[in-house]
Order: C-alpha cells, then sequence, then structure tokens
C-alpha cells in the first residue's frame, strides 16, 4: 500500500510540470499562438479545481479503492485522448479529463491513514508529499527531454499505457472500504460546486493571461455569486460536500488562513522565476535569455530539496508540531524571496532561491496537510485533503492573475508588453508578506497552544497520529 500510494503521488505530480516543457513544441506540432496554447493549462487548472474536491470526498464516500482506481482511469483517459487522436482539441479533451484524476495522488493520505496499523498521520503526509515533489521534478525533465526522442502521440499513449498500470495496481492492492454515513456526500451539492468553481477559475485564469476585460469579469462575478449561494446550501445540506462547520474549530480555520495565504505566496515561484529568467537582457534590460528547458532545470532543486524536507517535516509532523512546521516553511519562503529580489542580476541565485523555496515549500507543504488531517476524524480524511488542496487552487489561481496585473502595469520605456523590472520587485515583495503572515500566524498560534492549550485545539486524531509513529517505516 506504501509503494501504491508513492506511485499515485508520483504520477499525478508529474502531470503539470510534464506539460510545462512541451508548450513550445505544442505550438509548433499544431501551429497556434501562445493565446491558444495556454488553453492547455487553463482547462487542466479548472479540471484539477474540480478534482481536489471530488476525488478525496469520493474516497470516504466510495472508499479508497474505487476512487483511486478512478482518478488514475482519468488520467489514463486523458493521456490516451490525444495519443489516439493527433489534434489541438482532442489535446484540450485530453488535458480536461486528465485534471479530473490530477488529486489522485493526494488519495494516499487516506490510503494509508485509514489502512495501516495505528492510523499513522505521519506516514500519509510524508510518502504522499515527498513522492509528490519527486514527481514534479521527474515531470520537469521528462517533459523538456522526451519531445526529443518521440512523438507527441507516442509520449501521451506513454503516459496512459504508464496510468493503466497505476489503476490496476490500485485496484488489486488497496483494500476495499465500507462505507461510513458520516462520510457521504450528496450529488447535487457537488454539482453545485462544480458550477461556481469552473466559472471562477476560468475568469481568473484568463484574468492572468489577458487582464480583465468583460468575459473574464462577468466569470468572476458569476463564480463568486455562485460561491455565496453554493456556501448557504451547503450549511443546510445533511450531506455537504465540504463540512463548513469543521471552520469553527480553531486548528481547521487557521490551517484554512494560512493554506490560502501561502496559495497566494507559492506563485512567486511557479509564475515568476520562468517569466524573468527567459527575459531577453537584450530587449528588457534584465533577465537571461533563458530557453523553456533551461529555466525548468532551475526550479529542479525547487522541487527536489522540496521532497527531501517534505520527509524531515513529516518526523516533526508525527510529533503534533504541523503548525510549527508549516510557520517554519512559509519563513524560509521569506527568506528566499528576500534574498533574490538583492540579488537578481545573477543567474546563480536563482538556484539559491530554487534551494530554499524548495524547503520552504516542502515544509509547508506536509505541515498544511499534517494540521488538516489532525483536526478531522479517519472517516473525513478525504474531505482534510479536499479542503486544503482546495483553497490553495483558488489562491494559486488568484495569485498568477494578482502577479500578471502588476507585471502588465508598467513596461519597459519603448518596449510595450514587456514588464520594467521594478513589478517583478514589487510582486515579490507582495509574496513575501503573504510568507510573513502565514509564518506569523502559524508559529504565534503554536506558541499560544503551548502557553494555554484549550480541548478545541487538540483532535482526537492526534494520539492516533503519535500511536502511529511507531508503525512507520
Amino acid at each position: 500500500m506504501i509503494s501504491v500510494a508513492a506511485v499515485m503521488a508520483f504520477t499525478a505530480g508529474a502531470v503539470s510540470f510534464l506539460l510545462a516543457p512541451m508548450l513550445p513544441a505544442i505550438q509548433r506540432e499544431f501551429e497556434i499562438s501562445v493565446g491558444d496554447a495556454a488553453w492547455v493549462f487553463t482547462l487542466l487548472l479548472i479540471g484539477s479545481g474540480v478534482s481536489v474536491v471530488m476525488l478525496p470526498r469520493l474516497s470516504d464516500a466510495l472508499g479508497d479503492r474505487i476512487a483511486s482506481t478512478i482518478g488514475a482511469g482519468a488520467l489514463a483517459i486523458g493521456a490516451s485522448i490525444p495519443g489516439i487522436h493527433t489534434s489541438f482539441p482532442a489535446l484540450l479533451a485530453g488535458v480536461m479529463t486528465m485534471g479530473l484524476g490530477a488529486a489522485t495522488g493526494q488519495l494516499g493520505v487516506g490510503v494509508l491513514r485509514r489502512h495501516l496499523p495505528g492510523g499513522s498521520i505521519r506516514t500519509a503526509v510524508t510518502v504522499t508529499q515527498v513522492s509528490a515533489g519527486l514527481g514534479s521534478g521527474a515531470g520537469l525533465l521528462v517533459g523538456g527531454f522526451a519531445l526529443q526522442e518521440v512523438t507527441i502521440k507516442a509520449f501521451f499513449l506513454s503516459v496512459a499505457a504508464l496510468f493503466v498500470i497505476v489503476a490496476a495496481s490500485a485496484w488489486l492492492i488497496i483494500p476495499a472500504s465500507e462505507r461510513v454515513a458520516a462520510a457521504q456526500f450528496g450529488i447535487i451539492d457537488l454539482a453545485g460546486l462544480v458550477l461556481w468553481v469552473v466559472p471562477l477559475l476560468y475568469g481568473i485564469k484568463e484574468a492572468a493571461a489577458s487582464g480583465f476585460h468583460l468575459d473574464t469579469i462577468t466569470s468572476i462575478v458569476v463564480g463568486t455569486v455562485g460561491a455565496a449561494v453554493w456556501i448557504q446550501l451547503e450549511r443546510r445540506s445533511s450531506a455537504p460536500v465540504l463540512k463548513l462547520s469543521l471552520l469553527k474549530t480553531p486548528l481547521v480555520a487557521k490551517t484554512v488562513i494560512a493554506g490560502f495565504t501561502l496559495g497566494l505566496a507559492i506563485q512567486a515561484v511557479a509564475f515568476l522565476i520562468p517569466f524573468f529568467v527567459q527575459a531577453s537582457p537584450d530587449i528588457a534590460g534584465y533577465g537571461f535569455g533563458y530557453s523553456v528547458l533551461r529555466s525548468g532545470l532551475i526550479l529542479l532543486p525547487y522541487s527536489l530539496v522540496g521532497a527531501v524536507f517534505g520527509a524531515i517535516g513529516g518526523y516533526y509532523v508525527g510529533r503534533g508540531r504541523a503548525l510549527t512546521v508549516t510557520g517554519v516553511g512559509a519563513a524560509c519562503h521569506a527568506i528566499a524571496g528576500t534574498f533574490l529580489m538583492l540579488n537578481l542580476a545573477h543567474s546563480s541565485a536563482f538556484i539559491v532561491a530554487a534551494i530554499i523555496y524548495g524547503i520552504g515549500s516542502g515544509l509547508a507543504g506536509v505541515g498544511l496537510i499534517g494540521a488538516m488531517q489532525t483536526a478531522v476524524p479517519a472517516e473525513l480524511t478525504g474531505m482534510g485533503v479536499s479542503m486544503v488542496g482546495f483553497i490553495m487552487m483558488i489562491s494559486g489561481a488568484l495569485g498568477s492573475a494578482v502577479y500578471s496585473g502588476i507585471l502588465q502595469s508598467k513596461s519597459v520605456a519603448g518596449m510595450p508588453g514587456v514588464p520594467a523590472q521594478d513589478r517583478f520587485v514589487l510582486c515579490f515583495v507582495i509574496a513575501c508578506i503573504c510568507d510573513v503572515l502565514v509564518a506569523g500566524l502559524c508559529l504565534w498560534s503554536r506558541h499560544a497552544k503551548s502557553s494555554s492549550a484549550t480541548p478545541s485545539e487538540v483532535a482526537p486524531s492526534d494520539t492516533s497520529a503519535q500511536g502511529g509513529v511507531k508503525h512507520d517505516v
């Protein structure tokens, strides 16, 4: 089960990073514009937004075996669509379907927590987060080099075959689970969630890519109003998708706030760094003129170091220090951003910053998931995963829109569309402020808890987590 959970997290974590280095090749293959190619990521994001809520909650309601098989199956079907029929519409349909299985990697949390002796949160969180980090690093390399050796058709067919094996392994190895009444949720509630999440994510993503105009504003407004209506209906539902009453628990509320703020900050790595290093110094007066592949290699230490420190953070999560781990991770993020702002002219600074960012992301990732898992009972493990993943998905999309708007607000003199260097500095300042807020919230919460703990801040599952440490491998 540990091996299957690790493979699920590794392969799902590689999906989005596989596509990033392939974008120029996709653009050439189908003879499309950059704007058209951006739809690949827009649809992947929308599918992922649905997946991060749907799949973990299906694992609660139907069992880990069924949900894991469905998720890996969606990834396999999605990859096979452009593999069988090589066209741009087929590619878009494929990545949308792959997005619906993107949360498969996080299902390992429930698989291990519910089925390992002792219900160890430490093992569940560490295995999934470390494997996902390694997968994202592998995705950067494989996606960049694969198309030098094979065609797009062969590439996607190979990926589809891999996920078929993952789906079969999940079905054969993960034990069947009994349905738990407390874990049920209504299909109507899920459909209502999708109806407002899709337009909201679409509007935010399009605003990040092309600025605010009537279509994007309409989508954001529809999504926001839909969210408000859905929240009211969800509060009255007898089978909610997300149990909003959990927000009354201090630990859950703090984790959600930290996740939202950290999601804004993390986009500084994924969004700003590639833009800056790919800028031509002859045109913009800054940057290094790196290729997409080379800029991806700069971020490779971010993924690999994040995996190592995710394992280290998992040890302390198992000892009941999830918020402390999150706070230290956010502080590392702030240090990396500050260092980078002071050394933008040096290419080596980006590698150093990626390493420090990796330390922070590895710690913060396991800390957030671990904190939420200590606050929810085992039968609602999937809901805990959904709440963290969903809030970071929304804030991550919002972060890219905010940073894109700032970059477009001022251009290099005589070079319309080329962001001025001080716009990047402003973006990093905002990201650092978000990181400091998360660090302060989490570390102060830990200090307050150790000074005067209250029953509401100590979840029943903490004891099972501590008891499960002796079962860890």
